[in-house]
């Protein structure tokens, strides 16, 4: 229960900080982009994108249940967690320091302005990680297909 509560807080905290999400700009080096799809349509693509790049979905985390547990209400939100063991590898083969970042995720979320999937490119994540850079370079690729395949 104590990690729950604790995921919850981390949801609140980052919904707190996503006000009018669709023209904000994050400080935080994350990427923002809007769907021109419904939230549940949103997230089946972007999952299915995942797949197609030959890479899994780990878990997925329901945002907006969490937030009910911790008595806020909002509308859709839901992480989803993704890596293939092959990258995983070569990200602890490259500095197993950097294994921390792995698997990778994404946010999708919604609001009155409506649905919006936030990210981390996986070289903006693992810069600090020396050797890194190949494998991250590789994941780069692969995100940004992941994301132009739910844009179309």
């Amino acid at each position: 229960m104590k990690q729950i509560s604790k995921k919850a807080m981390l949801i609140l905290a980052l919904v707190t900080t996503t006000v009018s999400f669709a023209q904000m700009k994050p400080m935080d080096g994350s990427k923002i982009v809007m769907s021109k799809y419904s939230f549940s349509e949103t997230v089946d693509m972007v999952k299915s994108a995942i797949e197609d790049q030959n890479l899994m979905v780990i878990s997925e985390i329901d945002g907006q249940k969490m937030m009910r547990m911790a008595g806020k209400q909002t509308k859709g939100m839901q992480q989803i967690f993704f890596m293939h063991p092959k990258y995983m590898r070569k990200v602890i083969e490259a500095n197993k320091m950097a294994a921390i970042q792995i698997p990778l995720k994404l946010i999708v979320m919604e609001n009155e302005n409506g649905v919006m999937i936030r990210y981390f490119m996986p070289s903006t994540i693992l810069k600090q990680y020396e050797g890194t850079e190949a494998v991250a370079g590789e994941l780069d690729g692969l995100v940004s297909n992941i994301i132009a395949e739910v844009k179309k």
